[in-house]
């Protein structure tokens, strides 16, 4: 069981992972067409993900 656990903690661990990188490519993408809307948008989806 220990093993089952240990396997969904580091699925987790790379989702959270994966999902940080791209929004962070993302938030460089909009930084970089001046897009303030898009960029506030993803910071506050940052935030409520915990990936700060």
């Amino acid at each position: 069981m220990s093993i089952n656990n240990e396997k969904r903690r580091q699925a987790m661990a790379n989702h959270k992972a994966n999902l940080a990188a791209s929004i962070n490519h993302r938030l460089e993408v909009a930084r970089s067409e001046n897009n303030d809307s898009l960029v506030n948008m993803l910071e506050r989806e940052k935030r409520q993900l915990g990936l700060n």
